[in-house]
């Protein structure tokens, strides 16, 4: 399966997801809280995609995001972040395409970190508990890419610090 073709599609399965949560989903542009904190798990698979989509940014982007890569601390804001956008958005890995999205992955439900300061499902989230049905596909990265050879699976920060 061709994995840019395989990520139209998935893409496409998310828009809908979106839609049908839309009333819990408070993401916009410029928010990105999620962007700021985090260990950003992608498979090697997903890391190429992004260095292709890194080799696409002009040299003043590119020169931002070597910056962020020198100064990186793991949990820290993710190196792609650039004016408070995603400078690589359309090869972004999957824990990106599916953050902001409530989820069930092993019978347990997957809510955004978010939820906590008042974002994503704040309405129906309190004390750990979740009070809607959520998405309840598995969208972990070892499930949605299980059709691909996708290697290992790292934090951005252990395969950028090798």
């Amino acid at each position: 399966m061709d994995y840019i073709n395989f990520l139209k599609g998935f893409d496409k399965k998310l828009e809908e997801y979106n839609k049908e949560y839309s009333q819990y989903i408070n993401c916009s542009l410029g928010c990105s809280f999620c962007c700021e904190k985090g260990e950003y798990h992608l498979s090697e698979l997903e890391l190429n995609y992004l260095m292709k989509g890194f080799l696409t940014l002009s040299d003043e982007v590119k020169q931002i995001v070597h910056s962020n890569f020198i100064i990186m601390k793991k949990g820290e804001a993710c190196p792609f972040l650039v004016n408070k956008k995603c400078s690589v958005y359309e090869y972004r890995p999957i824990v990106c395409r599916v953050h902001g999205l409530a989820y069930l992955t092993n019978n347990i439900v997957k809510v955004p970190y978010c939820a906590n300061i008042g974002k994503n499902y704040a309405e129906v989230y309190r004390n750990n508990e979740f009070f809607i049905n959520p998405v309840s596909e598995n969208l972990d990265t070892p499930n949605v890419l299980k059709d691909f050879d996708y290697g290992d699976i790292r934090s951005l920060y252990d395969w950028l610090k090798i």
